[in-house]
This record gives structure tokens, C-alpha cells and sequence, in this order.
């Protein structure tokens, strides 16, 4: 039997891996309005692995429906598959069993602006950090909203340097600080 320690090691990795992943999606800004979108959903997939994922914590979640473990593993395997919406929604779910997560919170804004509700990842994001000021993933997603999205390029930069405040070494950092090194030079050019 796997140990909750192990499933929660493997999901922090996982999840770091995954933001990673988002935010180097979303440093190169699309050429066209849908080139994310030229790619089916099922064509993403390896070899059905992900589907069989899915379907497995899925029986493994209607034995166990509060299980914040397997909550994150299918909001994570939903996100992979670009499945934003059903991501959302586990994550709410996440977010309702333990509402002390920093990780569900975050992820629930990223699904939500994923899924192109900008507004309500917006409202997530500021949530998180402000209830956990310490979580770099939450400056880091936040950021990336005010940069890509909203365009809002002050607010942008002050979230890029929070998180570098507090993951300056990360496998992320030499990205953010690039992301820093453009703002500043569209801000004063």
C-alpha cells in the first residue's frame, strides 16, 4: 500500500514540475489568437496514459470523495490534459477539504485562467497571496495573470519579484528574471 507521505511527496513534485510547465507556456504569448487551441484535447495524450489516469482516480475518488491526495492527483491530471474546466471544479473540491492548501488554491486560479475565466482566477490568486504570503507559486501565478492577461505590467513585475524574493535559487528563477528583465525594458524603453 502507498504511504500518504509518498502520494504527497510525488504530488508536490508533480505540481511543481506542472507550474513550471504553465509558466514557460506562458511566457511565449500565442502567434495568433488560437494556436494553443490547434491541438485536440485527446491528441496530448501519451498513449492513453493520461486517460487511464484520469479514469483510475476517478474510482479511486468515488471510494474516498474527501480525499485531498487524490483531489490534486485528478485536478493535476485534468490540467495536463487541458480538461481546465473539470480541473476547476476538483480543485474547488480541494479547496473545500482543506482550505489551508496554498498548492489547491493556486492551482484552482490556474485552471480558472486556463479556462478563460480571468476575473475569478484574478480574485483567487489575490487570495492566495494574501492568506499565504509565503507561497512563491501564488506571486508567480498572480504575475503571470497581470502580465499575459490583464497587460498591467507594474503590478506584473512587483509579483515576479515577490516570488524571486522567496524561491531565488528555484529551477524557475533565471525564467522570471528574464520575464523581469523584458518588463523593465518595455516600461522604459
Amino acid at each position: 500500500m502507498v504511504k500518504p507521505k509518498n502520494i504527497l511527496v510525488t504530488l508536490a513534485v508533480l505540481f511543481f514540475l506542472f507550474t513550471g510547465y504553465l509558466f514557460i507556456n506562458s511566457l511565449e504569448q500565442p502567434k495568433h489568437i488560437h494556436s494553443r487551441d490547434d491541438v485536440p484535447q485527446s491528441s496530448t495524450n501519451r498513449a492513453g496514459d493520461s486517460e487511464t489516469v484520469i479514469v483510475d482516480l476517478k474510482k479511486q475518488l468515488q471510494g474516498d470523495p474527501g480525499n485531498f491526495s487524490i483531489l490534486m492527483s485528478l485536478g493535476h491530471a485534468y490540467l495536463e490534459n487541458r480538461y481546465y474546466e473539470k480541473a476547476g471544479k476538483i480543485f474547488s473540491r480541494a479547496v473545500k477539504v482543506n482550505p489551508g492548501s496554498p498548492e489547491a488554491h493556486t492551482d484552482l486560479g490556474v485552471a480558472l485562467r486556463n479556462n478563460g475565466q480571468i476575473d475569478e482566477a484574478l480574485k483567487q490568486l489575490k487570495k492566495v497571496t494574501a492568506d499565504f504570503p509565503e507561497y512563491a507559486d501564488g506571486w508567480l501565478q498572480l504575475g503571470t495573470i497581470y502580465r499575459f492577461d490583464l497587460k498591467k505590467n507594474r503590478k506584473a513585475l512587483d509579483c515576479f519579484q515577490k516570488f524571486l524574493i522567496l524561491d531565488n535559487q528555484g529551477e524557475l528563477a533565471p525564467r522570471v528574471k528574464e520575464e523581469i528583465r523584458r518588463i523593465e525594458a518595455e516600461m522604459n524603453p
